[in-house]
């Protein structure tokens, strides 16, 4: 299964479409949904998140949280996009159908091509939807350069096989760092720019964070700044 895996994770990772930081950059508009994912799950269910930001400003415009089916395939560390990939979908889909949302770019908690086979979750996603999509992860998979500064806004680039495959960013003044690649449809430069214009005062990227606690409330049947669309 593993082999399978990988050998369709390198054929899909070809079709993935990486621009050049010399191309013309992703422009947002007013208009524009910017969405950032998150996965909570219970025994029984997942909760999937989706924080809406304004693609120009960054300003907050709603989350939604909606109920699915748990996810038929088990985790396992390299392959996250089989496990929740597409739960994401599914969400997305569901939204589109309820509120006419077409997201001009997504952001998910987890790697686009800083990934051992340079196919994350937001690189399947982006496949899947056919929108631009960026990584934006806690924890690495592939190495980064041991110059990272603890400035806020220090940048470390993230290599495979000596290609740079995304970046570790200090978030915040000495806090542990996050890890950025784009997924599909987007630069390496547009990444870097969007992550941190939309970025927030805390460790973690502000919308993801929102989403994550979004899913965590709803998951446990709380009350929060979202709404619940099942």
């Amino acid at each position: 299964m593993r082999e399978d895996r990988d050998l369709e994770q390198e054929v899909l990772a070809k079709k993935v479409i990486i621009h050049s930081d010399n191309d013309a950059p992703l422009k947002l508009g007013a208009n524009d949904a910017v969405c950032s994912m998150d996965v909570a799950y219970t025994e029984d269910c997942a909760f999937v998140s989706c924080d809406i930001i304004n693609g120009k400003t960054g300003e907050w415009v709603n989350t939604f949280v909606t109920i699915h089916e748990l996810p038929t395939t088990p985790y396992e560390s390299g392959y996250f996009a089989y496990y929740e990939g597409p739960l994401l979908v599914a969400c997305l889909e569901y939204l589109n159908k309820q509120i006419k949302l077409k997201p001009s770019l997504v952001i998910v908690d987890g790697h686009g091509l800083a990934h051992p086979r340079k196919f994350g979750i937001a690189c399947w996603l982006g496949l899947q939807i056919d929108t631009p999509t960026i990584g934006c992860a806690k924890k690495p998979l592939v190495p980064y350069l041991d110059n990272l500064g603890g400035a806020k806004g220090s940048l470390s680039p993230m290599l495979l096989d000596d290609e740079v495959v995304g970046v570790a960013l200090r978030s915040n003044k000495n806090v542990k760092p996050i890890f950025i690649s784009p997924g599909h449809l987007i630069s390496l430069d547009s990444t870097i720019y969007l992550i941190k214009k939309f970025h927030g005062e805390y460790r973690i990227f502000e919308p993801i964070r929102r989403a994550d606690q979004a899913v965590r409330k709803a998951s446990r049947g709380e009350e929060g700044d979202f709404e619940l669309i099942s």
